[in-house]
């Protein structure tokens, strides 16, 4: 990745004219002309102009959903007459290869449409928000970058952005906390515009709504006069309705951008107003002693996770549900949960962390051991943090049927189902269950599925 920038320039220059795909439409599935393993979505604006110039925004989805993370960014898109590239390939998890593999083969793409070379940005959510921020880096290409629900790791240090930045993550979001951490040290460094904004919900991507809003905020910081005031107006009413210290945030963001563009006096004196009221500092006090209890938590527990398996497989008796909930402090954690605030919300956080953990990360290296007694246990244990979610009794239900319980295994795959696992086809091939598969039963849950 270290030659993308070369790699670009040389694209631009070098590739032919092309027929352009509708505009205002997503085109599909298109062959990356470097690597047809790789294919991507489009989007060209309506105000699409083969004769000029336009900002291209790489969309980088972990599960490599091209047309449904490009819909996200679609109505910005259109606004603002971006175009979108967005990749069927990217992921979130395992090698970086596939990322590699789907960055080489995308950027001489932009050769084949009228693109804006120092107008070009990147987004991604989860694990691909470190994809964009290493191609800004790495490149020294990108403009800006919006990042969703990422993480600080090595490599991708804030300290290394050479772009604009806005960080999004939701307020339950397990990453929430280190957004937040990333967008203080962009603050402190002081070098590049930056934002940050939370919203509701868990680990999930932004809304069209917030995608239209940090496309407008990166046309304001590249200099389009044209938009500041109406991107200036949308703004300040957006932080009217929020309180507190969010309320706070929000116009030192604003202040930060259209200081010296706009006149801004109103905006600092709803800054001074908040940031002499004690209901406020109490607030950020209670936000810090929170996330404090979050970062303790992590390296007390979630980053000894070898020692308590250890320590449990060492104490008399099979490991049961009940020894995981106390060795993970999970009802300590749902006390906190249910309370209002910093507190309710940090609880929140750590319980997504700890779900994440138990049923995406451990089971997987407990499964290639054959410890299957010791990931139903700990999956069970998974289940009391999100009963309603149908992934932890899929799981489950795997783990029951590779350690030949029929039983269990046939009543949490019913809890999934009941709990919204739909995809028949994943079950039926699914390896996991194929002591089942000649069992009525399971035919039955087929037929269910299938409805």
């Amino acid at each position: 990745m270290l030659r993308i920038l070369l790699v670009l320039v040389l694209a631009v220059a070098s590739i032919p004219a092309f027929a352009q795909p509708e505009r205002g439409k997503f085109a599909e599935d298109i062959a990356a002309r470097k690597d047809a393993t790789q294919t991507y979505t489009l989007y060209l604006p309506t105000t699409y102009d083969a004769t000029k110039k336009h900002p291209v925004l790489f969309v980088f989805d972990p599960r490599g959903r091209g047309t449904p993370a490009a819909e996200i960014f679609r109505d910005g898109a259109e606004e603002y007459g971006w175009i979108l590239i967005s990749s069927n390939q990217t992921q979130s998890d395992g090698s970086n290869e596939p990322n590699e593999r789907a960055l080489q083969a995308l950027i001489p793409e932009l050769g084949l449409y009228a693109t804006d070379p120092k107008r070009l940005y990147a987004t991604g959510f989860s694990g691909t928000a470190m994809v964009s921020w290493l191609l800004g880096i790495r490149s020294a290409g990108l403009a800006g970058v919006i990042g969703v629900g990422g993480r600080l790791v090595e490599g991708a240090e804030p300290e290394k952005f050479s772009f604009a930045h806005y960080g999004f993550a939701a307020k339950h979001d397990f990453n929430n906390r280190e957004m937040r951490m990333i967008d203080a040290i962009l603050e402190r460094s002081g070098k590049h515009p930056h934002r940050f904004q939370s919203y509701e919900g868990v680990h999930s991507w932004i809304t069209p709504e917030l995608a239209r809003e940090a496309i407008g905020w990166l046309e304001v910081v590249a200099g389009n006069r044209a938009v500041a005031s109406k991107v200036f107006a949308e703004d300040v009413a957006a932080a009217d309705t929020k309180q507190g210290l969010e309320a706070l945030r929000r116009y030192r963001a604003i202040l930060r951008t259209y200081d010296g563009i706009l006149d801004v006096e109103v905006v600092r004196a709803r800054i001074a107003a908040i940031e002499s009221d004690p209901a406020t500092r109490k607030e950020l006090k209670e936000e810090e002693k929170w996330d404090e209890f979050e970062r303790q938590y992590i390296e007390t527990v979630l980053k000894r996770v070898p020692a308590i398996f250890s320590t449990l497989r060492e104490e008399e008796g099979a490991t049961i549900s009940s020894d995981f909930v106390r060795a993970f402090r999970i009802g300590d954690l749902r006390r906190h949960a249910s309370r209002p605030g910093a507190e309710g919300a940090s609880g929140q956080r750590l319980l997504e962390t700890l779900y994440a953990q138990m049923v995406h990360r451990l089971p997987p290296q407990l499964f290639a051991r054959h410890d299957y007694a010791f990931a139903t246990a700990l999956l069970e244990a998974a289940t009391t943090i999100h009963p309603d979610r149908w992934s932890a009794w899929y799981n489950l239900a795997s783990a029951y049927a590779l350690a030949g319980n029929p039983r269990r295994a046939f009543s949490s795959l019913e809890k999934a189902i009941t709990a919204g696992f739909q995809d028949a086809t994943h079950l039926e091939t699914d390896e996991d269950f194929a002591s089942l598969r000649k069992d009525k039963r399971f035919e039955q849950l087929l037929a269910t599925l299938r409805q």
